[in-house]
């Protein structure tokens, strides 16, 4: 019934966005986490400003009471980061590890954090020309690339073109223009393509109802996610789930 529905959480879902490897994008788009690796993966520069920026203990976390030690822990886990969206993304291994090996000595021996800082933006610089080498993507716009992070930060509410236009100063018709033409793909495109993403790690990581997927990423109904799922995926939500879940369990 209505009423029975279940929300799945949305620190639940971002868990589970992390341990699933094809996403195709990270949910944790919680803004100061990823914002670097949407830079990367688009070659921005802004990439290297972020993460330059983000090599906090207060930020990312203390590995080490000793601050030279500790600032080559955070350099070590970014690059190890950054170096696996990299080769997500198609970009050959033996070229992100040649690059990351090297960076990774130089800050082994770096004797102050003046020094691991400045090698951690030399390395970003570098994996952001190499993006750009590999994959020959266009920068987005700080208007869409706003959007895109709402987008990803969102999608499990009722989002409408209209209402993020208006939160960016923008008419629709315009937004909808730049969005397309700068990702190819139309605003709605986009948004439901990133509730299928998450709902494949729903479907393959938990044994939540059909229902309360759909109804959780804001789908209209049911049939509806059914519908879209297969037009994405080419598998109804329960045929995913049979071929893709690690064990048997009830019938929803």
């Amino acid at each position: 019934m209505e009423n029975n529905r279940r929300i799945i959480s949305v620190d639940e879902i971002a868990a589970l966005m992390k341990e699933y490897p094809d996403n195709g994008f990270s949910y944790e788009n919680l803004d100061d986490y990823s914002r670097r690796f949407q830079y990367l993966m688009k070659g921005d520069i802004r990439a290297a400003d972020e993460a330059d920026r983000l090599m906090r203990p207060e930020s990312e976390g203390r590995f080490s009471n000793d601050a030279l030690r500790n600032m080559k822990y955070l350099f070590i886990v970014n690059t190890g980061l950054a170096t696996r969206y990299m080769i997500e993304a198609g970009i050959p291994q033996e070229t992100v590890f040649s690059v990351s090996d090297t960076y990774i000595k130089k800050a082994d021996v770096a004797r102050t954090e003046k020094e691991v800082h400045e090698i951690n933006r030399a390395v970003w610089s570098e994996f952001v020309d190499i993006v750009k080498s590999f994959k020959k993507v266009n920068v987005y716009s700080q208007t869409v690339l706003t959007c895109i992070n709402f987008l990803d930060s969102h999608f499990n509410e009722k989002v409408t073109l209209d209402s993020v236009a208006e939160s960016l100063g923008l008419t629709s018709a315009y937004l909808a223009t730049i969005f397309k033409r700068e990702t190819g793909k139309t605003f709605l495109g986009y948004l439901t393509e990133r509730r299928i993403e998450v709902s494949k790690a729903l479907l393959a990581k938990t044994n939540y109802s059909f229902n309360d997927i759909a109804n959780s990423l804001s789908f209209c109904s049911q049939s509806h996610f059914s519908k879209m799922f297969k037009k994405h995926t080419g598998y109804t939500p329960k045929e995913y789930r049979v071929k893709f879940y690690a064990a048997t369990f009830s019938k929803l």
